[in-house]
């Protein structure tokens, strides 16, 4: 793949790592501040409304500005914002508005970076290396579930929420160090015309051009919507439902994890035969079927292997759904388009979180959540194989993941 690309993947990993570490640790301590389903699903609600106002923003600026850059700036700033969130913790009990404010103002810096991050992998490995590459990203960055949330239930169990979150802000600037040795990619458009210009220049490429884009982008949207009334309060479901430890918590995140570096895996060598259409389809089905299989699960292992098969089907999904994308869309618009889609994949994950909380608090029925969201998951892959998809051919793929 070349020096480039791992110094690319490496920081990447070493932040993410560090990003599940504190996805664990802050709600974890909003609960022991309040103990409310409510409040610990408006942390995720925090984590992902900047994607609303600030993801096509980022698509311009990576199509804009040189994408080596906009990564650097990125995780100086994400490892300031953890900086501050763990002086103020150090503080006692903070405010909880205060903790919030700094939540989002973290969470403001992963639509500015991730459009800049998703341009740049095309543009350092040919095209016929898409789909390992792709894999070993979402492998990466989901085994990465199977380190962070056990180290971090280590660290808080060890040391508090504040040292979590200490080494949270270091691994960002760490990945700061390793995307500066990348060696600069320069901007994909000129800057001599407004950035209002090249918005629209994005969205009548998503909207008219090419309309395969946008249906994996609205299907994503739906996805998300039903996994994240699980996922927003996993943390308060498997503590006040089933008193399982933060070790224990941890070791679901792992199951999560494991399922993310199978699903990958899969994606990556079924797309040699397979269309990429019954990829994105399949994976789906799996993931609804396995949220089902929650309902009746107990104990780690059992709710772990449910949550295994989920995070495999979506990751055959998300693989298969990257290398469409990066396959349909030209390199000087992948950050535009690319961070549009992001926007309204995650437009329903703020909602999800919080209907989430509020529906937990009135009716305290969790096994409703999961029957409602497997079914919705279902439905999806039962349109997506009826689909546009179905017309997208990929070109011919290696025969192994090459190095």
């Amino acid at each position: 793949m070349g020096r480039r690309y791992w110094l690319l993947l490496g920081g990447y990993l070493v932040s993410s790592t560090g990003t599940w570490i504190y996805r664990l640790a802050l709600p974890l301590m909003v609960l022991d501040m309040t103990g409310s389903a409510l409040s610990t699903g408006a942390v995720y609600a925090l984590e992902y409304l900047p994607f609303l106002v600030l993801g096509v923003a980022g698509g311009v600026i990576a199509d804009r500005f040189g994408r080596r850059r906009v990564l650097v700036a990125g995780d100086l700033a994400a490892g300031l914002f953890a900086l501050a969130l763990a002086c103020l913790v150090s503080s006692g009990r903070p405010p909880l508005w205060l903790v919030y404010l700094l939540v989002l103002a973290l969470s403001c810096v992963d639509p500015l970076y991730r459009p800049a991050f998703n341009a740049v992998v095309p543009s350092l490995v040919p095209p016929d290396r898409l789909p390992p590459a792709n894999a070993r990203v979402h492998i990466g960055e989901h085994g990465t579930n199977m380190l962070g949330p056990v180290l971090g239930g280590a660290l808080i169990a060890a040391f508090g929420y504040q040292t979590a979150i200490y080494v949270d802000a270091a691994t960002f600037l760490l990945s700061a160090a390793m995307m500066a040795l990348i060696g600069e990619v320069p901007a994909a458009v000129t800057r001599g015309r407004s950035a209002m210009a090249d918005l629209r220049e994005g969205l009548r490429f998503l909207f008219r051009e090419r309309r395969e884009v946008l249906v994996t982008a609205v299907a994503s949207c739906g996805l998300n919507f039903g996994v994240w009334l699980l996922l927003a309060n996993v943390v308060y479901y498997l503590t006040a439902h089933h008193g399982f430890t933060p070790g224990q918590i941890g070791a679901v995140y792992a199951f999560q994890g494991a399922g993310a570096v199978t699903g990958g895996l899969l994606g990556s060598r079924l797309l040699r035969v397979l269309p990429p259409w019954a990829l994105i389809s399949g994976g789906t089905a799996l993931g609804g079927l396995s949220m089902l299989l929650m309902i009746p699960a107990r104990g780690p292992v059992l709710i772990g292997l449910a949550w295994l098969g989920q995070f495999a089907g979506a990751g055959i999904g998300i693989v298969a759904t990257v290398t469409v994308r990066q396959h349909l869309v030209p390199g000087h618009l992948l950050g535009r388009v690319l961070g549009t889609a992001r926007v309204i994949a995650f437009a329903s994950i703020p909602l999800a979180a919080l209907a989430s909380g509020a529906f937990e608090t009135a009716v305290r029925n969790p096994a409703a959540m999961m029957a409602f969201a497997g079914a919705s998951w279902l439905l999806i892959a039962l349109l997506l194989a009826r689909s546009s998809l179905r017309d997208v051919r990929l070109a011919p793929q290696p025969r192994s993941l090459p190095g």
